[in-house]
């Protein structure tokens, strides 16, 4: 006769001549697997019972089934003698539980519990040995207070595990998975839009080691972006995003302002997620760029272009007097929208619009001696053109008053006696903070 012996519900097929006994009173099994009790011999017509048929079974010839996992006493009666066994239903291994949450937030209150895919633990009920006072022995957590680390032995029967808990202030945990959304550069803190960006936390409950989203959820952590949970890999639109971070029964949300980076933004010619007032800056920029910059200029034809609209355009503020200049005439707000800034203003209008013209552009800044022998501090530019670099100063080449343009300080591979550079740089090199609070409005001035 041929026999199929068919599992149910995932659990083990196990041959008779194949199941192991056990004797002494405290016995673990894997969940899945049985095991009879071995009585001693005066044991006869024995009556068997289980505390707990979801965890441990028994049958009448006193097998024992692990079924879920948890604690179970088996209970064996002839006549008046009784022996009680305590079953243990542990997983196969011990990385395939954990606790629903392993990092908190200051003043939370949560009961830790045993998670799993794998297995049901709804009847397992935890003790805790734990640095934290505030976490009862039966899981409870009632406030942790303290940011830091504290670790904690959790156990159910002869099963225990050690793990770690991290508790974060609401603007830390913010702080620290913004942090480390990062590009290829280690340095890179910032969050652009066009850019992949590979969520690997490190440094939250364990050190060194990067967890991915899914790795996070096990710890009781979720990312959401948008309300959707968030990719291990994301790749912002420009605009305005929800970052949630749910710990626990807890979230935390910070909105998001998602721009290009600098150099996008002018090349692209999209100043989505700036201010409004920066925004403004950025388009007038484009506007302008779009007004004179025609398609088939050379290189050359479009510095002259730049050169010559900030001279007829814009003025020197308060007709040379810049100590009384307002916060505004500092930044390129400051020709671009009020037709009136200081040298930088010049210096950093010209940047922005060689730059979204296609054009290869720095800022200069130094010091400078006037006609009457005053040296003060100065800035200026330096373009390429054919794959030369020359400088250009914009503002010394706009007379006080306007009305026309001339040429003293243009395209010049040499620096004029009268320049002395110290600093050179690609603006676009700068955070985006510099760009609001200096570059753009002069606010920060």
């Amino acid at each position: 006769m041929l026999v199929a012996m068919i599992p149910v519900n995932g659990s083990r097929v196990v041959y008779a001549n194949t199941v192991s006994t056990f004797s002494s009173a405290r016995k673990s099994l894997v969940c899945g697997s049985q095991a009879k009790i071995k009585l001693p011999s005066e044991y006869t017509n024995c009556k068997f019972s289980s505390s707990n048929k979801k965890v441990a079974a028994v049958t009448s010839k006193g097998v024992v089934k692990a079924v879920r996992l948890g604690v179970a006493r088996i209970t064996a009666k002839s006549g008046k003698k009784r022996r009680t066994y305590t079953i243990t239903v542990k997983p196969e291994k011990a990385s395939e539980v954990w606790l629903n949450q392993e990092a908190f937030l200051t003043d939370q209150k949560t009961r830790l519990k045993l998670a799993s895919d794998k297995y049901d633990t709804s009847q397992v009920k935890l003790e805790f040995e734990c640095a934290y006072s505030e976490v009862s022995r039966t899981g409870k957590c009632r406030g942790v207070k303290d940011p830091g680390w504290g670790s904690l032995e959790y156990s159910y029967g002869s099963f225990s595990k050690s793990t770690r808990l991290a508790v974060y202030s609401p603007t830390r945990i913010m702080q620290e998975i913004l942090g480390n959304m990062r590009t290829d550069d280690p340095y890179a803190c910032e969050v652009f839009a066009g850019t992949t960006y590979k969520i690997g936390v490190s440094s939250m409950i364990k050190d060194g080691v990067k967890l991915t989203s899914k790795e996070l959820r096990k710890q009781g952590i979720s990312l959401l972006l948008d309300g959707k949970e968030m990719p291990d890999t994301v790749v912002y639109t420009p605009g305005r995003h929800v970052l949630s971070i749910v710990v626990g029964d807890t979230e935390c949300k910070k909105e998001l302002q998602v721009s290009y980076a600098i150099k996008d933004v002018l090349t692209k010619k999209d100043a989505t997620g700036f201010s409004p007032e920066c925004k403004e800056v950025f388009d007038a920029a484009f506007a302008a760029v779009d007004q004179i910059i025609t398609e088939g200029m050379s290189d050359e034809e479009k510095v002259k272009a730049i050169h010559d609209y900030l001279i007829y355009y814009a003025d020197y503020v308060n007709n040379g007097d810049y100590s009384t200049a307002e916060k505004w005439a500092h930044g390129a707000g400051g020709v671009l929208l009020h037709r009136e800034g200081v040298c930088q203003s010049y210096a950093i209008a010209f940047y922005m619009m060689a730059t979204a013209a296609g054009v290869q552009c720095e800022y200069v800044t130094g010091y400078a001696t006037n006609s009457v022998g005053s040296t003060g501090r100065h800035a200026w530019n330096r373009v390429q053109i054919d794959g030369v670099w020359y400088y250009i100063d914009c503002t010394w080449d706009d007379p006080t008053g306007g009305g026309h343009e001339r040429y003293s300080y243009y395209v010049s591979e040499t620096l004029w006696s009268n320049h002395t550079a110290e600093n050179m740089a690609d603006l676009a090199s700068e955070g985006k903070y510099m760009w609001e609070h200096y570059y753009l409005t002069g606010q920060g001035y």
